[in-house]
């Protein structure tokens, strides 16, 4: 681990909370709402060959209006897209989800993945087909690279937060671990907790990422957990401040 990060514990509420929280009830079952109309119509407009399904309140597959996506639901063999590219369609799921749910930190905003400059017998969304594809059969990210001072992969207008949510459903290594979200409510809570590092997700390098993963690994492992339930606790911990700040009521009895 990091010297900085050495001695930082958990504390006794994350532990109490993810030994006694379910794997799939409080990960895979995490479910966002999301607007498949407007997504859609985005995908249509900006020429993707992409479309998006979700789910009723019964579970069963709907192709429009305001419906459910499970984080399970973000795989490549998943139900919910239809799509030429399967591992783009997957990207634009992940987008969708991460922005319908209510609490994380996220806009409902289109990522314009296009290369406006390529040659004109070059398909404008080719370069990202290929760096996805890269990362679904390598499943690792890049090297760091200490020339340009990066080591994410090539996803242009995607953002660290959303490539996160990506690396995870197509279950990418980083140093040996599997790629976890990074939520700026998760890393805000950690930042709260006495995590020394710079707050801010959008400016997070590789360095520091492989930092939080080791963070989030240690935090499991000393609670007998996953690293997906803990990185779920940060988030619900700010989540609950929130609402306890802006009630004054006491948040902690419905997480902890």
């Amino acid at each position: 681990m990091h010297l900085f990060d050495e001695g930082f514990e958990p504390p006794e509420d994350c532990v109490s909370w993810c030994k006694t929280r379910s794997y799939d009830l409080h990960v895979l079952d995490d479910g966002a709402l999301v607007d498949l109309d407007w997504w859609n119509r985005h995908l249509e407009e900006d020429e993707h060959e992409i479309r998006l399904r979700g789910r009723d309140h019964d579970g069963r597959i709907v192709t429009g209006g305001r419906a459910t996506v499970l984080r399970n639901d973000l795989r490549l063999d998943g139900e919910l897209v239809d799509a030429e590219h399967a591992g783009l369609g997957l990207l634009f799921l992940c987008a969708a989800w991460r922005s319908g749910h209510t609490r994380r930190r996220a806009a409902r905003r289109f990522p314009d993945v296009s290369n406006r400059f390529v040659a004109p017998n070059v398909h404008r969304h080719t370069a990202i087909k290929a760096a996805i594809d890269r990362l679904i059969r390598d499943k690792r990210l890049p090297d760091y690279d200490y020339t340009s001072g990066t080591g994410w992969p090539e996803l242009p207008n995607v953002g660290v937060a959303l490539t996160t949510v990506f690396l995870w459903a197509v279950d990418v290594k980083a140093g040996g671990m599997r790629a976890q979200l990074l939520d700026q409510h998760g890393v805000s809570t950690l930042i709260h907790q006495g995590w020394l590092e710079d707050p801010s997700v959008s400016g997070f390098t590789r360095r520091r990422y492989d930092r939080y993963l080791e963070v989030l690994q240690h935090w499991a492992a000393t609670a007998g957990s996953e690293p997906e339930l803990v990185e779920r606790w940060l988030v619900d911990r700010w989540h609950a401040r929130v609402v306890e700040a802006r009630s004054g009521a006491l948040a902690e009895p419905t997480l902890f």
